[in-house]
């Protein structure tokens, strides 16, 4: 599949309001899994509307990748971009950085490098990618970012013992020691972490209901408990607004 996404520009063009169009490919997944999330795509978007200065040259670290749609884009717009996921979908994240090659410009790049966040110091310290340890990847990078990393208790679970690892909050030196943000785009979902959500039926509009509840979020209250602080990032252009998708900016903070 081929799709179009649209970037700012640098200089006057961006006083006009032009975008830059570049194409986009993937191969259909083979699993649900590693489809393109809600999250993902509001993410994207936002990230296409940011000045281009803002990914130009910035190192990256995407964690959970899936299929490799959020670190490619990145890349395409300027990041050195290293995409982290569990070793099973090395393939197919690697088949779509190959279909997307000629789209991301030397000094940009991107590599695949597989993390297990259940236990982030040793696996960060064997991992290797693009012939750097990952270890290495982690602590010189600007920005971390995380699309829709979690969507139950184990994963949340993980989730939080990587973060704490990345700000130093698990009692050793941050494994991020020069992030700048650690960005997380989280779909709030009833099953999980609100309540209040009443899907659309087929050839209905869609009924949504207390989206309130998003203030009340299970996660978001789990990564203040672990001393995290948690704010608003960039709101996505209005075509994108989605009433259940949020981006934070984590920070340091005090446990409570």
């Amino acid at each position: 599949a081929e799709f179009t996404l649209f970037r700012s520009v640098a200089g006057p063009g961006r006083a006009i309001g032009y975008k830059k169009p570049f194409p986009f490919r993937m191969e259909p997944p083979a699993s649900s899994a590693l489809c393109v999330s809600e999250a993902a795509v509001v993410f994207g978007a936002t990230a296409c509307e940011l000045p281009a200065a803002t990914w130009r040259g910035a190192r990256v670290v995407e964690l959970g990748c899936g299929s490799g749609y959020v670190g490619v884009l990145l890349a395409a717009l300027g990041a050195r971009v290293t995409l982290t996921d569990l070793p099973h979908v090395a393939a197919f994240t690697s088949a779509t950085l190959a279909l997307n090659a000629a789209v991301i410009r030397v000094p940009a790049s991107a590599a695949f490098g597989a993390w297990d966040w259940s236990q982030p110091r040793s696996e960060a310290a064997a991992a290797v990618t693009a012939g750097d340890s990952l270890l290495h990847e982690l602590a010189s990078a600007d920005i971390a970012v995380a699309a829709d990393p979690v969507g139950d208790e184990a994963t949340q679970r993980d989730f939080l013992t990587a973060a704490r690892s990345l700000l130093g909050l698990d009692g050793h030196p941050a494994l991020g020691r020069s992030l700048r943000q650690l960005l997380v785009v989280h779909k709030h979902q009833q099953s999980f972490c609100i309540s209040g959500y009443s899907a659309p039926t087929d050839g209905a509009r869609p009924t949504i209901t207390q989206a309130d509840e998003c203030e009340r979020c299970v996660f978001r209250r789990n990564l203040e408990d672990a001393g995290i602080k948690v704010t608003l990032w960039h709101r996505p252009p209005k075509p994108f607004a989605h009433p259940f998708v949020e981006t934070w900016a984590l920070s340091k903070g005090v446990a409570r």
